[in-house]
Formats: structure tokens, sequence, C-alpha cells
């Protein structure tokens, strides 16, 4: 199963301003999209990376950079975001902003991302199950995500934010395996 990684608590306080200013003008895909492409630039090219995260080079250059490139391609928030975070020391967070910004944009619209992992490819009547029964159960609009994996020897796990449900094949093994070997005591120890 994937690992959850822990998210550092000023990408959410730096994207949810962002979040504000974006509802008051209706313009929270656009800036979404925008974070979104420059995390996507940012994951793909190494030497933009290096750049922007090199303590050698001043904070003023890396800003200069940042809009000479982006100007007219983001809007002044966006870009205003992406100084502040330069500003303070936390380009490392662009992407991880990036990410929470569009996690809270969905949850303030109702969208729930749901990760569905299973040990074999779902068929299109039990993804449609699935999703349909997740939508009546939290009320919100679904946006699945589906991965394979062959670990989980039969069944599946969800992720719906912190919430996990594991119906896998190899965690009932593993429930099974541990209540096998725990040591009996009293009555038990004779059954």
């Amino acid at each position: 199963m994937a690992q959850v990684t822990k998210r550092h608590p000023a990408s959410n306080t730096y994207a949810r301003a962002l979040l504000e200013i974006a509802q008051e003008a209706e313009a929270g895909d656009a800036f979404a999209d925008q974070l979104s492409a420059f995390a996507a630039a940012l994951g793909s090219d190494r030497q933009m990376r290096v750049f922007f995260e090199s303590p050698k080079i001043p904070c003023e250059e890396k800003k200069k950079v940042l809009k000479t490139c982006l100007t007219g391609k983001v809007s002044p928030p966006v870009l205003n975001l992406l100084q502040i975070l330069l500003d303070k020391g936390r380009q490392g967070l662009f992407s991880e902003v990036a990410e929470v910004f569009g996690e809270l944009l969905d949850e303030a619209r109702g969208r729930l991302q749901v990760s569905i992992a299973s040990a074999k490819p779902l068929s299109d009547g039990a993804r449609d199950n699935l999703v349909a029964l997740l939508k009546e159960r939290t009320g919100g609009e679904i946006i699945a995500s589906e991965t394979v994996d062959a670990d989980l020897l039969g069944g599946m796990t969800v992720r719906i934010g912190d919430t996990v449900i594991d119906g896998s094949l190899r965690t009932k093994l593993k429930h099974v395996g541990e209540a096998m070997s725990a040591p009996r005591l009293g009555r038990n120890l004779l059954g």
C-alpha cells in the first residue's frame, strides 16, 4: 500500500490563503491548473528544481526569473504566492502547496478524491458500483483513481483522505495469522 507522507503545516496555510482569494475571484480551477502546471514543470525539470532550491542563488534572482517566466501565464495571486514562498525560504513546498490547494478546492466543492487499489483491474461494473456506493455514503462527488497492486493478493483498499478501508486478502490473512499466534490463556488454552 502507498505510504502516506506527512506534509509541512505551512502548506495548508498557504493553500488556504490562496483558496480564499480564488473563491472571491471565482478562479479556483484556473489557480489549481496554474499551480499544478508549475509543480509538474518543477518535478520534470531537474535544472529548474536545482535553481529554485539552491541556497547559493539569491532570492531576488529567483524571484526575477519567476516573474519573467510566469508573468502573463499565471494569475497575479498565484505568482505572488510563489514569490512569497521564495521570500520565506519555502520553495521546497511549491509542489505540496499545489497539491493541498487542489484538495481544498475539491473539498470546498464537495468533491472527494478516492484512491482505489485492487489486486487486479476492476471491471467497469464493479468500479461503477463502488463509486455509486461511495457517493451514496459520503454525499459528495467521487473522483476515483485506480491502481493495481498484486501484493494485495485479492480484494481492495479504498483511501478517502486520511481514511483507509482495507478489504484486501493480504490484511485478512495477516489478522488470521496474528490471531493464531496470539498466546491463549485460561479456557482457551485447552480448546
